[in-house]
């Protein structure tokens, strides 16, 4: 039994008419009552009885026609939810981010995703950089917003943006006045930076850079939030530093300068599995690019939204 003959049978009982009904299914007559005839035989039923004037259902078709019109409707539904997860409109997509992601662009993202596509079941979770890399290969989230340089093998890396640091100051702190920072004018401060487990290369760019310019920094903190960074240094524990695009979010505790010149920029970007791409994943890098100020992107996403 397929469900063609179920939508055959059905709209006889509505019809109780086999030529009406003949034509609401675009077929003759006589190949209708055929199918009609193949049904009952395969379910050991009539399910009509007939006379030259009337159609009428047996008791058996009253019980079938309810049965085949819930089938006929749950078929019906999963053409609709499949169609929908096709277009990325139903479906799971599981995130990681980093706490910068929260302070910038992904607030902005998500609203644009829940308007568009109100029953895809978003997860989110926080994570370093390197935690993120590795719950992408071990296929516990779908897409990343981390900070580059990563390992990239098995994933694209799509740049959202680059931006320089500042330093974060406390708001007595004798270089305030300056109109921007030389990096050597902090030789002899106390640092408070980013966990190395949360961005090792960067960590060790700036260990390298100090060195090159001729001092050892001193570390005495470390925190993966830029807001408890920021408040240690308002507490007079040391100096910090955050992305230029964050520096609107500091307290009236500490001044925020830029440094000059500042070789080492802060990276933001999208990673995902390379081979595994779903339609709920393209719509949200759709937002993503169009959502983005860098041109050069366009063909790297195009490779996903064509």
């Amino acid at each position: 039994m397929e469900l063609r003959h179920l939508r055959y049978f059905t709209i006889v009982a509505e019809e109780l008419h086999f030529g009406r009904a003949a034509d609401r299914l675009q077929m003759t007559q006589p190949a209708l009552s055929k199918q009609i005839h193949s049904l009952e035989s395969e379910l050991g039923v009539l399910l009509f009885t007939r006379t030259k004037r009337t159609v009428q259902l047996t008791a058996a078709g009253q019980v079938f026609l309810e049965q085949a019109q819930q089938l006929l409707d749950h078929a019906d539904r999963a053409v609709h939810l499949a169609r929908r997860a096709a277009r990325g409109e139903m479906g799971t997509l599981r995130l990681g981010f980093t706490t910068t992601a929260t302070q910038t662009v992904l607030p902005a993202y998500l609203s644009k995703f829940r308007d568009r596509y109100p029953h895809v079941e978003l997860t989110m979770q926080e994570l370093s950089t390197e935690a993120q890399v590795q719950a992408l290969h071990q296929h516990q989230i779908d897409l990343a917003f981390l900070h580059p340089p990563i390992d990239e093998r098995g994933l694209t890396l799509y740049q959202i943006w680059t931006e320089p640091f500042v330093v974060v100051l406390p708001k007595h702190h004798r270089l305030v006045q300056q109109n921007a920072i030389d990096l050597r004018e902090l030789a002899q401060e106390q640092f408070i930076l980013h966990t190395r487990q949360e961005g090792p290369t960067l960590y060790r760019q700036f260990l390298e850079l100090c060195q090159q310019l001729g001092f050892e920094p001193a570390i005495v903190q470390e925190a993966a939030s830029h807001t408890t960074r920021i408040c240690l240094a308002a507490a007079g524990q040391g100096v910090t530093f955050i992305p230029e695009s964050i520096q609107t979010l500091v307290s009236a505790e500490v001044v925020c300068k830029p440094i000059e010149p500042c070789p080492i920029q802060m990276e933001f970007a999208a990673a995902w599995r390379r081979n595994d791409q779903t339609p709920v994943l393209e719509a949200f890098l759709a937002i993503v690019r169009k959502s983005s100020k860098n041109p050069s992107n366009q063909n790297a996403m195009s490779k996903i939204n064509p």
